[in-house]
């Protein structure tokens, strides 16, 4: 995920704490239906579309926006979803559409009832990132095109086995690495300080095997990987922003190959791919 965001970018919605400000007003003050069915068993209460007086279509969406940008994964038994604790940490809230655009019911619970082993990734890095702000929608705006997919494909092809193979997606953002079918889920690893895309990430792919909220930098300085750990390293949409000892240092993390994606213009991305075992996508 690349430090700066293009003009385009800037100009979509963002989500931003006045929005998560609004929420928080606006879940004191609404009518909360109690879930008589699930009182003995998962006790919770909820606000549905056109049956809850204050809140609008638009109202419902925004709230989803905001759950998902300032929230967190967490478990209700096998299922993950994303979670948004009030501030005095009594309430949470979360929602159950599969489109953010299609949120029609959000839903409420206390924070002192788990549910099953808690086992999600975690996905705060404590760091704020351009890419916060517009986390939720990011996908959307970008869509992925079949020659981007083919592109991929027919540059690991060489390097891939017939099992899975074992991937770091530096800057992996929401997880267009694995959208893009270079992997599987389970084994794939994805490095990125932005909690909001890595909560989108884990949204679509909650059986993901490891998710690391930091920076690369910080990662190695850490030492949180060994040479070779993996058998492909990708910095699909970050290579941008490395510089050369981190390249350096992501090659001798790949068995295999190094994959950047990067901008035509950005020569020193180039010149050390040429000396190391790195492949590159413009």
């Amino acid at each position: 995920m690349q430090a700066g965001l293009t003009r385009q970018e800037m100009e979509q919605p963002m989500v931003t704490e006045g929005d998560l400000h609004w929420w928080l007003t606006l879940a004191g003050d609404v009518e909360w239906t109690f879930a008589r069915t699930y009182a003995e068993t998962a006790p919770h209460s909820y606000v549905v579309l056109n049956r809850t007086p204050g809140m609008s279509r638009d109202d419902f969406v925004r709230a989803a926006h905001v759950i998902h940008t300032f929230g967190q994964p967490a478990k209700f038994y096998s299922m993950t979803s994303i979670y948004l604790t009030s501030p005095d940490g009594r309430l949470k809230w979360w929602t159950m559409d599969k489109d953010l655009s299609d949120t029609s019911l959000i839903n409420q619970a206390t924070t002192e009832r788990l549910y099953g082993v808690q086992n999600a990734p975690s996905t705060v890095s404590g760091m704020r990132t351009p890419y916060d702000e517009i986390a939720t929608r990011y996908d959307e705006q970008h869509p992925i095109e079949d020659a981007e997919a083919r592109a991929l494909s027919e540059l690991v092809a060489p390097f891939k086995s017939d099992y899975p193979t074992s991937v770091l997606d530096v800057g992996c953002g929401t997880g267009r690495v694995l959208d893009l079918g270079l992997t599987t889920p389970d084994r794939y690893a994805g490095l990125d300080p932005s909690q909001p895309m890595l909560n989108m990430l884990v949204r679509k792919y909650p059986s993901v095997a490891r998710i690391y909220p930091t920076t690369i930098e910080q990662a190695l300085a850490d030492g949180a990987f060994t040479p070779g750990q993996f058998e492909i390293v990708t910095a699909y949409d970050s290579a941008n922003e490395l510089d050369s000892a981190t390249v350096a240092a992501l090659a001798d993390l790949a068995s295999r190959v190094t994959v950047l994606k990067r901008d035509s213009q950005l020569g020193r991305v180039s010149h050390i791919c040429g000396r190391l075992r790195c492949s590159l996508i413009r």
